[in-house]
């Protein structure tokens, strides 16, 4: 129903702009909240962020790490390839010795035989 009279159209303008101002306190301290909502967030993504580039940082000395630590395993491998080598290497020479050994000790035992045969007569 529109005012029918000036005091009724003074009252209405006086409703329209207390509401306008309760509008605008709202309005206002939702801003606030927001700010201060997005400043939060803001924190907690910089923080995400901090932690993402320590992760990132870390990756990579562990990779750095391991491209270390397989240069020293291939170094080890090839100085365990030359003592296996070595320790076959020995085993063979032990080997030889010990038949030269026992052919020599059987050929002397042999030549003492003979000796004695033959002062024995």
């Amino acid at each position: 129903m529109p005012p029918t009279s000036l005091n009724d159209i003074y009252k209405a303008i006086g409703t329209l702009s207390a509401q306008v101002d309760g509008l605008r306190r709202d309005i206002d301290a939702s801003e606030r909240r927001a700010g201060a909502e997005n400043r939060e967030a803001d924190e907690k993504r910089a923080q995400v962020h901090r932690r993402m580039d320590d992760l990132i940082t870390e990756v990579g000395d562990i990779k750095t790490d391991i491209a270390t630590i397989t240069e020293q395993v291939k170094d080890s491998k090839t100085v365990t390839d030359d003592v296996k080598k070595w320790k076959a290497m020995g085993i063979g020479a032990l080997g030889v010795v010990g038949i030269g050994g026992t052919a020599l000790g059987v050929s002397l035992a042999s030549y003492f035989e003979w000796l004695a045969k033959l002062f024995h007569r």
